[in-house]
């Protein structure tokens, strides 16, 4: 166990010096007894005295504030938690032909659009990762459940360069491959939504990036941003389309699917097959009100001893 503000704990020094009142003060109670000449006569009119009982609700009232002092420096002990697992890399193309406007207002802004819709609507267990891919692939978020994280890495991305598609599936398997193990050595179940016009002309080839996401047991569902059968052009005049072909290809070997982004409603059925296993996983946990529900407990049953005993609080 760890404590986020341990000088705290130097308010525990109280319970020794409250042990010792204690203490002087029922030898004080039997000096005075003492002073009783006739002790004999003085048992006729006390009768039995409360032995070990008398000790009893001090005790419990002393454990009481031991645990509300420990609460005061916010305890925290890392625990083992069963939680559903399962987790999601969104690949983002923000290549320059993601500058098109044949979707309104871009297809960049098309792309974010379709992302957030889809970081919003999965489900509270699904861990949700971000990595965009131009020329190159950068993480942009890495894995959580953190879904603010997840909206500000999507909203924050714009479009330029060359596309590398396969790029941008490796990083994300890369990053796929540093989830923990479960007590059973498995990783959690996990995909890859890849987003983009498919048109890759840099880097790795898709179908060999593919090829890595099938090996590894990784789904790849993918989202095709553009409109059909048009070929807009860019401000370098350079004409850009929509290649579902290779989207398509992509989804089936890795066993995932092809959705066209006007269509992108039906993302939920990703997530939907997406399943999930419960593992056990260690975190810090806070355990503030625990231990100070603990001390309160202790306080209100030495306090109601004290007054079912001997009419009085400890």
């Amino acid at each position: 166990m760890t404590f986020e503000w341990p000088l705290l704990l130097a308010l525990l020094a109280l319970i020794p010096l409250l042990f010792l009142f204690y203490v002087l003060a029922q030898r004080r109670r039997r000096a005075y007894a003492v002073r009783f000449t006739n002790l004999a006569l003085l048992s006729q009119v006390v009768g039995k005295g409360p032995g070990v009982k008398r000790h009893i609700p001090p005790i419990i009232y002393l454990l009481g504030l031991t645990a509300l002092l420990i609460s005061m420096a916010r305890p925290v002990a890392v625990l083992a938690m069963p939680q559903e697992q399962s987790a999601v890399m969104l690949v983002m193309d923000v290549s320059g032909s993601m500058a098109a406007d044949d979707l309104q207002p871009n297809r960049m802004e098309a792309a974010r659009s379709a992302a957030r819709a889809f970081v919003n609507a999965l489900p509270e267990h699904v861990q949700v990762g971000v990595v965009s891919f131009s020329e190159a692939a950068s993480l942009n978020a890495p894995l959580s459940r953190d879904r603010d994280q997840a909206l500000r890495a999507i909203d924050n991305l714009r479009a330029s360069g060359g596309t590398a598609i396969g790029e941008g599936l490796v990083r994300a398997l890369e990053h796929l491959d540093q989830r923990p193990l479960d007590a059973q050595g498995q990783r959690a179940p996990a995909q890859v939504v890849l987003l983009s016009d498919g048109v890759s002309a840099a880097g790795i080839s898709p179908a060999e990036a593919a090829t890595q996401a099938a090996n590894a047991g990784v789904t790849v569902s993918t989202v095709g941003i553009g409109e059909r059968g048009a070929s807009p052009e860019l401000r370098s005049g350079q004409r850009v389309g929509l290649d579902e072909t290779a989207l398509r290809n992509i989804a089936e070997q890795t066993g995932g699917q092809y959705f066209y982004a006007a269509e992108a409603g039906q993302l939920e059925r990703i997530y939907a097959s997406l399943g999930s296993q419960v593992s056990w996983v260690t975190e810090r946990t806070e355990i503030t009100a625990l231990v100070a529900g603990l001390g309160a407990l202790f306080l209100l049953v030495g306090g109601l001893l004290g007054l079912r005993w001997f009419q009085q609080f400890p």
